[in-house]
């Protein structure tokens, strides 16, 4: 159904970039990729992964370590067939990038009845833990769908 899928959040240096790494490995064959809403507003373009997620991924045998972040744009929106955010006020942010890309972007916790995927920035360890807990769950309920 899907063959491409960007899986956005805030910077891409925590949630996107772990949802990136376990989408690829529950999803072999399709395209995905991550970006972030506001890396350039928040001055972290080509920052590298937040060094919990590296960590906490490593621990799970995901290797995030040559991520780089990068801003969404109108024509990577555009190149997508399903677009994933991490909360409902991306689903808004996203929509103002580019015309008519409402309609296929979608909450990454729509089918755990999760809603919000709360952003472990700044926070310790366990909350990556848990983020990357929740984002696993996720990824394992769109393979059912893609």
């Amino acid at each position: 159904m899907f063959k491409s899928i960007l899986i956005v959040c805030t910077a891409n240096i925590c949630r996107s970039p772990m949802a990136e790494a376990l989408f690829k490995k529950h999803l072999p064959g399709k395209v995905i990729a991550s970006a972030g809403i506001k890396v350039t507003e928040l001055r972290f373009d080509d920052f590298p992964a937040d060094e919990r997620a590296i960590s906490v991924t490593e621990n799970h045998g995901l290797n995030i370590s040559e991520h780089k972040a990068r801003q969404v744009s109108p024509d990577m929106l555009k190149d997508f067939d399903l677009i994933l955010v991490m909360n409902h006020s991306q689903l808004e942010e996203v929509s103002k990038v580019a015309a008519g890309i409402r309609s296929k972007t979608l909450l990454v916790g729509q089918w755990i009845n999760q809603g919000d995927i709360a952003d472990p920035y700044r926070q310790d360890v366990v909350s990556f833990e848990r983020c990357l807990k929740t984002l696993e769950q996720a990824a394992l309920s769109w393979t059912r769908k893609c």
